[in-house]
């Protein structure tokens, strides 16, 4: 590092000339100054003196002398520290050898700011928490909340790890809320960057949450090549698609009202915007009492019991996360409970003894999250579909009345699955926004080869599931039960 050294002569009472020179130089009348990169380091003071010298400093902290004072030729190392700030700092040292005096300065070159300001998205959950940010490292930085937003309760900086931790209070609302945090140079306050808050009112979004699986065939008893009349292997597999854990507390599940092998014309057709259900049933939590870990699953049973101990073509469900359970009208057709496995929430379900998938795939299946200010109460009163469609028949069109259905947005919907037969295949139970295509079990209508088989989702080559909005792409269709051993 350069320096230019000044040589300040005195002459004491006995005539005895007090010399000082600095780095070898002896011209007068120049200030020496030493000049860091923004990163510090160290350079030297060569001091040549006939007598005892000092150096007294301006007390800043960036910048440690290895020593202070001395006698006659000596080294001193000027050690600096680096420069997290903006703005170039200085400092004075004078140097006194007797009679003879310099001094000297210190200058350090502040950091480089980046041309365009850093811009980041941070999209929050609904229960909120703490969100750690990279930010900047090597500059020091302090955080500026926007004013009027209370929902962001803390921020605190992390200079070293160049990261900002943001604590955000829980979502209440039924929409999506925004906020944006700015970034700037502790020192000068100048823009290093904007972090975009977008926090969600819920807690999984659409293509986080998949149905891998759904098995609705089930299987067939050997000794009469069809299944028991509960169905009740029948069950689903949602998995965790994303690298975080996910609360599926709330999550609904529901059957389409829609059968898609059916010549049905809706008077005022609503599957663009919305989709249209006969099964609501929900899984319980208060939301965060039912963690999915990154790609783990959980398996919802129809009946959860060891279908192999009557059945050995079936499977054990015994050990499934939920089951669905109806209280039947029907003396004659009771449902089957497992106690130790959680039952669903039913909030809604058109039948009056239990619930089974169509076996033959005729419905859709998809899973939603609700708004909190939709109560069950609430869905049951204001989310009925009505209307009328028209049956178009080999001997006529008739207008029907829409009975036993409800109705929710497409933006509630996680993900949806149509299913259908390509022999009878009229039309797709879901908009094709939420699926383009369907799945399938079984060549022809009644085809018994489809006991046994389920559709499941494809993998990539990373491992994920495949997620196009397409089940014709993202399905195997005629596939082997993934719990089949």
């Amino acid at each position: 590092m350069a320096s230019v050294v000044m040589l300040a002569i005195g002459c004491s009472k006995d005539s005895k000339q007090d010399s000082l020179v600095i780095n070898g130089i002896t011209e007068a009348g120049k200030t020496p100054e030493f000049n860091f990169t923004p990163d510090g380091g160290i350079s030297v003071i060569d001091i040549q003196s006939n007598t005892v010298w000092a150096i007294s400093t301006d007390g800043q902290d960036w910048y440690e002398l290895s020593a202070l004072k001395g006698e006659g030729n000596a080294k001193v190392n000027i050690t600096v520290k680096s420069n997290r700030g903006d703005v170039e700092r200085s400092a004075r040292l004078n140097l006194a050898a007797g009679t003879a005096t310099a001094t000297i300065a210190i200058v350090q070159k502040s950091q480089i700011l980046p041309t365009d300001p850093q811009q980041t998205k941070l999209r929050v959950r609904a229960y909120g928490g703490e969100k750690v940010v990279g930010v900047m490292k090597g500059i020091d930085f302090s955080v500026e909340l926007p004013q009027n937003v209370n929902w962001i309760k803390n921020a605190s900086v992390n200079q070293e790890d160049g990261t900002v931790s943001l604590l955000f209070a829980e979502n209440e609302t039924d929409e999506f809320r925004t906020a944006d945090v700015k970034i700037v140079t502790t020192a000068s306050k100048k823009a290093l960057g904007t972090i975009h808050i977008s926090q969600s009112w819920r807690n999984i979004e659409p293509g986080e949450l998949l149905i891998e699986e759904i098995f609705f065939t089930s299987n067939a008893l050997p000794e009469t090549g069809r299944p028991e009349k509960h169905n009740g292997d029948q069950y689903y597999k949602l998995t965790n698609n994303t690298d975080e854990v996910l609360y599926a507390d709330g999550v609904m599940i529901m059957e389409s009202k829609i059968n898609s092998t059916l010549p049905y014309e809706y008077i005022t057709p609503i599957k663009d915007t919305h989709t249209g259900i006969q099964t609501a049933y929900c899984i319980p939590g208060n939301g965060k009492d039912i963690p999915v870990k990154p790609g783990e699953s959980l398996v919802i049973a129809n009946n959860a019991q060891n279908h192999t101990l009557e059945n050995p073509n079936s499977f054990d469900l015994s050990n499934a996360n939920f089951e669905w359970y109806d209280q039947s009208s029907s003396s004659a057709n009771q449902d089957i409970d497992n106690p130790a496995v959680p039952n669903l929430e039913i909030w809604y379900t058109y039948s009056l003894s239990y619930w089974i998938l169509h076996n033959r795939g005729y419905t859709g299946h998809a899973i939603a999250i609700l708004p909190k200010s939709v109560t069950k109460e609430k869905f049951l009163k204001e989310y009925k579909w009505e209307g009328q469609y028209i049956n178009h028949t080999k001997v006529g069109d008739f207008t029907m009345n829409i009975s036993k259905a409800y109705k929710i947005p497409n933006e509630w919907v996680l993900d949806a699955v149509n299913l259908s037969l390509k022999q009878l295949f009229y039309s797709l139970e879901f908009g094709e926004k939420l699926d383009a295509g369907y799945a399938f079990c079984g060549e022809i209508d009644m085809d018994p080869k489809r006991y046994g088989k389920s559709v499941r989702r494809k993998r990539d080559a990373n491992g994920k599931l495949v997620d196009t909005n397409n089940s014709t792409n993202d399905f195997i269709s005629n596939a082997i039960p993934s719990l089949k051993k």
